[in-house]
């Protein structure tokens, strides 16, 4: 089984267990998720990432030890904590934007990469490397409450028919709140080259180490 940890704290059951639903409708991948204690607004700046950092290690540590679990995820698209614990263990630990990143690189050349905060997550720049394209959002959709308005889908629609014009032929989300609002499904309708959903690409990357590692 894939540990899923999630950084936004809640009780919400159906909120907490979205992101395993997600990869088990996609890729039948059987998960437990747990979210870190005291953070019920999730990570939003670097004051609250280096809050976050050392809960997600110490869940890491926890979700490692629990029976049929044989790999984590952190499920954010900035992937805070994942050097982290990758230092500590040599246990497989995936991040939800390093996973997009690879999934998108084996899905084209030219990569655009569309979120909600003001800057690309550094992280998927750099698993990206010479295959990012580009970088946008919507000053109208910069908390993942946003995403909830009426028009969030068309918006981000635009964005990504902009970024194809300009020659990208992959789009890759970088917040995985595109998820729950499953604007894969919805642009995958309007548009033709491939899309990368966060949440999906854990459970994809999770299924490749396992052949792997089953050779």
């Amino acid at each position: 089984m894939l540990g899923i940890i999630r950084v936004l704290t809640t009780d919400n059951q159906d909120v907490l267990l979205e992101h395993g639903k997600r990869m088990w409708d996609t890729h039948e991948v059987e998960t437990v998720t747990k979210c870190i204690d005291d953070q019920p607004n999730g990570i939003y700046d670097s004051e609250s990432e280096q809050l976050a950092i050392p809960k997600i290690v110490a869940l890491a540590k926890e979700l490692m030890q629990q029976e049929g679990i044989d790999a984590v995820t952190i499920s954010c698209a900035a992937d805070p904590g994942l050097e982290e614990v990758r230092r500590l263990t040599d246990f497989t630990v995936l991040g939800a934007g390093a996973c997009g990143a690879t999934a998108a690189c084996l899905a084209g050349e030219h990569v655009a990469v569309i979120g909600i905060t003001d800057k690309i997550p550094l992280n998927i720049e750099k698993e990206l490397q010479d295959k990012f394209h580009s970088y946008t959002y919507s000053p109208a959709l910069r908390k993942t409450t946003d995403l909830f308005s009426t028009d969030a889908q068309e918006t981000l629609l635009a964005l990504a028919q902009e970024a194809i014009a300009a020659g990208a032929d992959v789009i890759l989300f970088a917040c995985t709140g595109f998820s729950t609002i499953k604007l894969k499904d919805y642009l995958v309708e309007h548009i033709a080259i491939p899309v990368i959903d966060l949440v999906e690409a854990q459970a994809m990357v999770y299924e490749l180490v396992r052949r792997e590692e089953k050779g």
